[in-house]
């Protein structure tokens, strides 16, 4: 049996076609900054001076010198921990126990703790950045409560556990997303199968692993692949509360990247190694679409 295309699309294919047209520049002007920056990887550019007009193709010494160098491979380590701990372990799981535990109640608890999560989430990063600077810093409010009042040394924090405050920082910034996301979706699990399943005998864990995570699976890979690669790309908290360090403590793959390219104008450098960022989060990106695809 043939199907019938629908007569309002065939005769609205010019308003359909306009419609594509903002999303068909945006992939086209993707393509095109895409495409000089693979092209300048493969140079000596540089941001200012001679190497900015006269720059020379050098092969494959940029790649070369990602793996034969010690900054990349430990920013890429630094940036594995902060994505792990931040996006995986904190927002996405601290997310999900909220939106579970919070699920059906009104109360002034709920209240309070949706606030403090939403107020990180709208705050601007340089705002949240010097409030947690201030908190951590060694006459912070952490020191003042908790620390000098029982006759203890002051700890510097955001000094001394650079990597774990802008780790924490971060969740308290993003963790928002993945509660609203997380309410939506339990939202959405049918009550009827939970309470079949609780007739039957399933306890609370087994109606939570057995039948609500299966339903919820696409929010969760939909969640996880947002926040893995918004983190991993993530740039302004973590430049404003430590610059990456001290030291190179906290500096990740974007700041590695900021660093390299502008701080020290070697562009040829810096272009290979958004290649190697857009290699891993696509690489990322696949595996979370096809944690979205229903199992057969």
């Amino acid at each position: 049996m043939r199907h019938q295309a629908n007569p309002w699309i065939t005769s609205n294919l010019w308003l359909l076609s306009a419609a594509m047209l903002p999303a068909i520049a945006l992939v086209g002007a993707l393509l095109y900054f895409t495409g000089w920056a693979f092209t300048f990887s493969f140079t000596d550019l540089g941001l200012t001076g001679r190497k900015a007009v006269e720059w020379s193709w050098v092969g494959l010494e940029n790649y070369e010198r990602l793996f034969t160098r010690k900054g990349f491979l430990d920013s890429l380590w630094t940036t594995i921990i902060f994505v792990f701990f931040s996006a995986i372990v904190g927002q996405s799981v601290l997310g999900f126990l909220l939106a579970a535990t919070l699920r059906g109640t009104v109360s002034t608890t709920r209240s309070v703790v949706e606030v403090c999560i939403m107020l990180g989430w709208l705050l601007p990063d340089l705002v949240a950045a010097f409030l947690w600077s201030a908190t951590t810093s060694r006459t912070g409010l952490i020191n003042s409560l908790f620390i000098v009042p029982f006759g203890l040394q002051p700890i510097n924090f955001i000094n001394d556990f650079a990597l774990a405050v802008v780790t924490i920082a971060n969740v308290w910034k993003g963790t928002a997303w993945s509660y609203l996301l997380f309410i939506a979706a339990l939202d959405s699990v049918p009550r009827e199968i939970i309470e079949a399943a609780k007739i039957d005998g399933a306890t609370r864990w087994q109606r939570a692993w057995l039948v609500v995570l299966p339903i919820i699976r696409p929010h969760i890979a939909t969640n996880l692949l947002f926040i893995t690669i918004w983190t991993f790309t993530y740039f302004p908290l973590i430049f404003a509360m430590t610059g990456g360090g001290p030291g190179r403590q906290t500096e990740t793959l974007a700041l590695f990247l900021y660093n390299q390219s502008f701080a020290r104008g070697n562009l040829g450098f810096g272009s290979a190694i958004s290649v190697a960022m857009l290699l891993i989060v696509g690489a990322l990106s696949l595996i979370y679409l096809r944690m979205l695809r229903e199992p057969k």
